[in-house]
């Protein structure tokens, strides 16, 4: 009984060693092999996205947002509007292949934002807001994020200065939001930290109740829970408008067109760092770059919004900001336009292939125009196409190595109302979209609008 015993003991001991030195050998032979690569996922037939808008509004203020599709199939489109209260039921729209699309609101609310989800396809998005005296443009923010930089504010007399900030999600955000000026230490003021934007809701800060009387307020926010979206708006004399989409990301440059302008042009930068930064600016034109402005080593900061003046004249023109020993910091362009109605934009740090400009006019007495920058060694040729449903016949556009061109005025005249296409062949570019639009209020209302990046497949 005990040697049966024995020999069952063994037997199991024999077994498990077995076992053991066969997981041995299968590690070893997994580890000289190394792990399956997977299978790469099936591209997919219905491409979908979103995009927000943080246009802000007031009373007597009309949005209108434009739904640009280069593609060739018609795409599906749901726009929500959020506010302060819960948002009501989403408007669905169609957007035919090759067309632009105008979908009109009141916004009377001064945190107003616009959702616009879209299926089946790619769609570009911008927006055009509009009182009696004046009209401000941008294009929508194509993702949600946790860092928003926003350097263009202004809180001198007769100026009004907000910071609209947009959560379409369905759950808080919540975010710490930080004052710059040129010359005062940041204010981080008790309210505005842990500040919670509540669930498909918008709301807007009114920087002018933290610092008055300054020529320069800029904000950055950190969002500790959450991703918003985030756009300045400048709301002078009561009824003239200028907006811009806040950067995501600090930079060691950026490019910023304008046209049609008065001349009256400032760079605005911010630096949050703690330390002086030191940058310089190089204008591009139809002309020989040249420094612009003076800045060629220009110091700056520490923890800084400061704006430098930088006359041009109304043709087509590009600031180009670089900074040394790798600084990072914001910008944005401020421009007065032919009357006295403001324009702004935040430019672009990257260049692309291929741009969708959403119209920057409103009303029907417009003149709208675009820039095309060319800040790489070869000369460009870049092929115009509006989006009108017809197809039409496209227009091409010569921009020389470092130096800007304007598409002709009569290509996008023609059709004033439709999202402009452009395909570079030779180089990347940067392409800005600046109008004049007549107001009901008699004057000229500006806009300066930056163009939306189309993806690769597009």
């Amino acid at each position: 009984m005990r040697a049966g015993r024995a020999r069952s003991a063994r037997g199991q001991a024999l077994v498990a060693l077995g076992t053991v030195l066969v997981v041995i050998v299968a590690l070893v032979w997994l580890d000289r092999i190394g792990p399956k690569s997977p299978e790469p996922l099936p591209v997919g037939r219905t491409p979908s996205g979103a995009w927000l808008c943080p246009h802000g509004g007031a009373s007597g203020t009309s949005v209108s947002l434009y739904l640009g599709n280069p593609g060739t199939s018609t795409v599906q489109a749901r726009v929500t509007r959020l506010g302060t209260e819960a948002p009501g039921p989403a408007e669905s729209v169609e957007v035919p292949a090759g067309t632009t699309v105008r979908v009109d609101s009141a916004a009377e609310d001064r945190g107003a934002s616009t959702y616009v989800e879209f299926f089946g396809g790619w769609l570009g998005a911008g927006w055009v807001a509009s009182t009696e005296d004046g009209i401000a443009a941008e294009p929508c923010a194509e993702d949600a994020a946790r860092h928003w930089y926003l350097p263009d504010g202004s809180t001198q007399l007769g100026e009004e200065s907000f910071v609209v900030i947009a959560n379409p999600f369905d759950a808080p955000a919540v975010l710490d939001a930080v004052v710059y000026t040129a010359d005062q230490a940041p204010v981080r003021a008790l309210e505005w930290t842990d500040l919670v934007v509540p669930a498909r809701r918008s709301t807007a800060l009114h920087l002018n109740t933290k610092r008055e009387g300054e020529p320069e307020v800029a904000v950055t926010l950190e969002v500790t829970v959450g991703r918003v979206a985030a756009a300045s708006l400048e709301v002078s004399d009561g009824t003239k408008l200028r907006s811009s989409l806040g950067w995501t990301d600090l930079a060691t440059g950026g490019l910023f067109p304008v046209m049609q302008g008065s001349g009256q042009t400032e760079l605005v930068v911010l630096s949050t760092a703690e330390q002086a930064t030191r940058f310089g600016v190089t204008e591009l034109s139809t002309e020989p770059p040249r420094p612009a402005g003076g800045l060629t080593a220009q110091e700056h900061g520490p923890a800084a919004a400061r704006a430098y003046a930088i006359p041009v004249g109304e043709g087509p023109t590009a600031m180009q900001l670089f900074t040394l020993d790798d600084a990072r910091v914001a910008s944005a362009l401020r421009a007065r336009g032919p009357g006295d109605d403001p324009g702004s934009t935040s430019g672009a740090v990257d260049p692309a292939d291929a741009w969708l400009l959403l119209p920057a006019v409103s009303g029907s007495d417009v003149t709208p125009g675009a820039v095309l920058v060319n800040d790489g060694d070869a000369d460009v040729v870049a092929t115009v196409t509006l989006l009108t449903g017809s197809g039409g016949t496209p227009a091409t556009v010569e921009i020389p190595a470092h130096s800007v061109a304007a598409v002709p005025s009569g290509v996008w005249s023609s059709a004033p109302g439709a999202a402009m296409v452009i395909r570079a062949d030779g180089g990347s570019i940067v392409a800005l979209a600046a109008s004049v639009s007549r107001v009901s209020g008699g004057g000229d209302g500006f806009a300066l609008s930056m163009g939306v990046p189309l993806p690769q497949a597009t």
